[in-house]
């Protein structure tokens, strides 16, 4: 039986990237790490949301914006698709809509279109979401840059924290006090990177960001090595994390590390002091959790023990989900 999520590396590589590669010679896309393509003076790039989630709408836009935010690009417009269970009532449609609304007016984003359908045997409606924009500035310099620091904005496991307390809020109230569990909730107010991506667009010595998202920080790190073609060295303890997601993640016996983190940007640069600055001042906890290597190793350091990172399309939201 197959792993539900992404698929592996291995499968991408060999059933989608190579089918595609060369496709079109003036398009920049279609490489493991990269969630963003870009054409002309454009760029695309598209989010989903396939899990039982009420905030489905939302979060598929949220992801979209996210993934080009991550390369420097400011999303302009969307498309959508929802593809629904045959069994869900006319009233959902419009509960995705309203959400799918609400959110691009709050992202100053327009919507353009998309499809609609029932699909026979579906579990929780499928919302993908793609977004157009043009970048701000270039920050691509895959293969240049072998050493900098590795700064992580907020906190890790952000929209899986939110989304599980929102799913099983009942379940958690057993434990933990019903105010905690809404803190819980609450963290789905700091899923946009929007803010800390624009700002750090403004700054010289960036050289690449990447927005945590499914599979949670380690996937993270992993595709933003992948992009950039270097190893990591990093330290677990300062990878910060909110208490809220410490024990709904205890609760369900997840992995906080693996959970997906929409909402999380990492940013690559030799001036981690002044970025951090930056952004502390404008309110967004910035970070400095490591640094990339020259050597291809990830590495992941806590106290005396090192574990290294692999390739994983693991997301622990879809175990509790």
């Amino acid at each position: 039986m197959r792993n539900i999520g992404k698929i592996s590396e291995t499968v991408l590589d060999r059933s989608v990237t190579k089918i595609i590669k060369n496709h079109h010679v003036d398009i920049k896309g279609a490489a493991k790490g990269l969630d963003c393509a870009f054409f002309s003076d454009m760029a695309v790039a598209t989010g989903y949301v396939a899990n039982e989630d009420d905030h489905a709408g939302s979060h598929a836009v949220i992801n979209a914006c996210n993934n080009l935010w991550a390369s420097s690009v400011k999303p302009e417009y969307i498309s959508l698709v929802i593809s629904m269970p045959d069994s869900y009532r006319e009233i959902r449609l419009k509960e995705i809509m309203k959400q799918v609304c609400e959110t691009a007016k709050e992202l100053d984003v327009r919507i353009l279109g998309g499809h609609t359908q029932y699909v026979k045997s579906l579990a929780n409606p499928i919302i993908s979401v793609t977004a157009f924009g043009k970048p701000l500035k270039d920050i691509s310099l895959t293969g240049s840059i072998k050493e900098a620091d590795i700064v992580m904005t907020k906190w890790i496991g952000l929209m899986g924290t939110s989304v599980i307390a929102r799913q099983k809020k009942d379940e958690l109230i057993t434990r933990l006090p019903a105010y905690y569990v809404d803190d819980a909730i609450g963290l789905g107010q700091f899923l946009s990177i929007a803010d800390e991506a624009s700002h750090a667009s403004k700054i010289d010595k960036i050289y690449a960001m990447h927005d945590v998202a499914g599979g949670g920080i380690f996937s993270a790190l992993w595709e933003l090595c992948e992009e950039l073609k270097v190893g990591c060295r990093v330290e677990l303890e300062k990878i910060p994390v909110r208490q809220e997601t410490i024990e709904v993640c205890e609760f369900f016996d997840i992995n906080p590390y693996t959970l997906r983190g929409d909402g999380s940007l990492l940013i690559v640069t030799d001036d981690a002091k002044a970025l951090t600055k930056d952004l502390i001042e404008q309110g967004i906890l910035a970070t400095v959790i490591g640094r990339t290597t020259q050597c291809i190793d990830r590495v992941i350091l806590r106290d005396d023990e090192t574990r290294f990172l692999e390739a994983s399309n693991t997301d622990e939201l879809i175990k509790v989900l």
